[in-house]
């Protein structure tokens, strides 16, 4: 791979990364400022919340490993054409993950939600 094509790949995952923890950052304070307006204990429910978050992450990357898993096992079948390599890793990747959630949500979905 040439420089530009790592340099654009290191570039865009610290873009990515910086994004992410932005958006984090910002929901959840807007979230503990509307717990604060009503006057709920906002240390109570994101202890509750913590549990549930490391759960929600172990599953999701479970998923991914599954499916970086499935990615491999389908490079070395030789099935498809050394054409589409790349596609192989990515997309049991994110469906993997992606049943992780929702598998995640099914479980312990009523128990994710604030109190009202």
């Amino acid at each position: 791979m040439d420089l530009i094509g790592i340099a654009l790949m290191v570039f865009s995952t610290a873009l990515l990364t910086a994004s992410v923890y932005y958006i984090m950052t910002t929901t959840r304070h807007k979230e503990r400022m509307a717990l604060i307006e009503r006057g709920e204990d906002v240390k109570q429910i994101f202890d509750k919340r913590a549990a549930l978050d490391a759960l929600k992450l172990g599953m999701a990357l479970v998923g991914a490993g599954i499916g970086f898993f499935i990615g491999m096992m389908l490079e070395d079948s030789r099935v498809f054409n050394s054409d589409i390599e790349l596609p192989l890793y990515y997309a049991p990747i994110f469906v993997c993950t992606g049943i992780g959630l929702i598998l995640f949500y099914k479980l312990f979905g009523d128990k994710y939600k604030f109190p009202e």
